[in-house]
């Protein structure tokens, strides 16, 4: 495709190992494929759809790589102190291994946290006693259907690295029982080419140190945005010399703030009339300096080509303080090749703790003194089901798709705080957006707090305030 924005996808992994790939431009829509592997129509049939993938990377094993085993979403094998293993252990260091590739497909496994030991199978134990002899020895066997490893012992053919039920190691033979599935998680890459047998326990050991927090980096949990955010610069004046031609892409946003400031990240998105850019953040490091009383701020960001700009919508991406509110006067954009600039005057207020007021906004483009679309008031009802067990107190998050956009992401809540959506019950909200044109579709996403946590939501329907028409979304799930 030639909108690079259509091939954007985020992958969310589920419960069972398992991930669907999610476009990132259009929340909602996956990836889906019938039994022949084609694309499902009225020809094909719609018989045996999945949208689950099973995740291969690779270069896992490459040596000098530091890796985990999961065992699950959460746990992974790790080594103690004592020399003993287990499944149960945490995704930390305890349960970081560094592999040493001695061929093809074979390879020892070192304890990251505790040099000079390393994984066993000798004398009927598994364990992490091993001093790097050929007791040390896995051949790695890829589970293709399941994404996963088994380590089969070299010296000890048909005996593998296995788990009990309380999570304990111990060698067992393949039975066709996942007790021997690992999947793997790079935290360090290695190099390709093998070292020969055992490589110097402390090697690359600074190394390792300087990029041990990059996995706790990357684990922090992702805000409700779908997407990955795209980097925004702060504008600076050149010292000098002369400017290049600024390419397609660049333009300058800025933002003019009214009597009240924030010090939370703000959120942008870019709608055009042939796709959408964003989420764009817009801060920086210091963040108190950004979005002061009557300070304008501009920001140089990347918008691909989208066709022609008709609205935003600005969010507070995370409030610092509960009671924190913000008054946005005025946005522009300024195309910087063209100097093309969209202006949308604002004069509202982002708040997280008024029922008056909303953490998110949409703008339209004002020309010659008059938006291009109206900001239209929906009004949404949904229905929680009539059974046991329907009602739900996670948070509860709706998109509204229509001919011309989406709302995004909203959470339905009042005041702030997630509604408790109770048996047989109807909760009404509000959605404030530029006109979508006719609806077509409404996106339902409810963030359960455990696993055995469920909503069952009969319907939703959405009712414009102009102009009385109403549309209904049976769910019935």
């Amino acid at each position: 495709s030639k909108d690079k924005t259509c091939c954007e996808l985020c992958v969310d992994l589920q419960p069972n190992g398992c991930a669907i790939l999610e476009s990132a431009r259009n929340p909602g829509h996956t990836v889906m494929f019938n039994l022949q592997g084609k694309v499902a129509d009225d020809t094909t049939g719609y018989a045996g759809l999945s949208k689950e993938f099973v995740v291969h990377v690779k270069g896992v094993f490459h040596h000098g790589a530091i890796i985990l085993l999961n065992t699950s979403l959460c746990q992974a094998l790790s080594l103690r102190r004592d020399g003993s293993c287990s499944g149960a252990g945490q995704q930390q260091q305890e349960s970081y291994w560094k592999v040493h590739k001695i061929g093809s497909g074979v390879c020892m496994f070192e304890s990251a946290r505790y040099p000079r030991m390393y994984l066993k199978i000798k004398d009927d134990q598994c364990n992490g006693t091993g001093t790097g002899d050929e007791y040390c020895h896995f051949k790695i066997e890829k589970n293709l259907e399941t994404g996963s490893v088994s380590l089969e012992s070299v010296q000890n053919k048909g005996i593998y690295v296995g788990l009990l039920p309380d999570g304990q190691t111990k060698p067992v033979i393949n039975t066709g029982e996942r007790n021997i599935f690992f999947y793997p998680q790079v935290i360090k890459f290695g190099r390709e080419e093998p070292m020969g047998t055992s490589a110097a326990p402390n090697q690359e050991k600074n190394d390792f140190r300087e990029t041990q927090l990059q996995p706790a980096k990357a684990q922090k949990p992702v805000s409700q945005s779908l997407s990955t955010f795209l980097p925004s610069k702060e504008m600076r004046n050149p010292q000098g010399g002369e400017c290049p031609l600024p390419p397609d892409d660049e333009w300058k946003v800025s933002m003019l703030t009214g009597n009240a400031g924030t010090e939370a990240n703000v959120v942008l998105w870019v709608y055009g009339d042939r796709g959408v850019a964003g989420p764009i953040t817009l801060g920086k490091d210091n963040r108190k300096q950004l979005f002061l009383p009557r300070q304008e701020d501009e920001f140089q960001v990347k918008i691909k080509n989208i066709g022609n700009i008709y609205k935003i919508r600005i969010e507070l991406d995370e409030l610092l303080n509960e009671k924190s509110e913000w008054n946005v006067q005025r946005v522009t954009l300024q195309h910087l090749k063209s100097k093309k600039t969209l202006n949308f005057p604002a004069n509202t207020w982002l708040s997280k703790n008024r029922d008056d007021r909303d953490f998110s906004c949409e703008l339209p483009v004002v020309e010659a003194g008059k938006p291009i679309y109206p900001i239209v008031l929906y009004r949404v009802y949904v229905y929680t089901g009539d059974m046991e067990q329907a009602d739900t107190d996670s948070a509860v998050y709706l998109c509204i798709y229509g001919k011309r956009g989406d709302s995004g992401l909203r959470l339905l809540h009042k005041s702030g705080i997630p509604v408790t959506f109770q048996r047989g019950m109807v909760n009404a909200f509000e959605v404030e957006a530029v006109s979508l044109g006719k609806l077509q579709k409404v996106l339902l996403r409810c963030e359960a707090k455990a696993k055995s946590q469920y909503w069952y939501c009969e319907k939703v329907i959405v009712r414009e305030a102009e102009n009385n028409s109403e549309y209904v979304f049976n769910c019935e799930r």
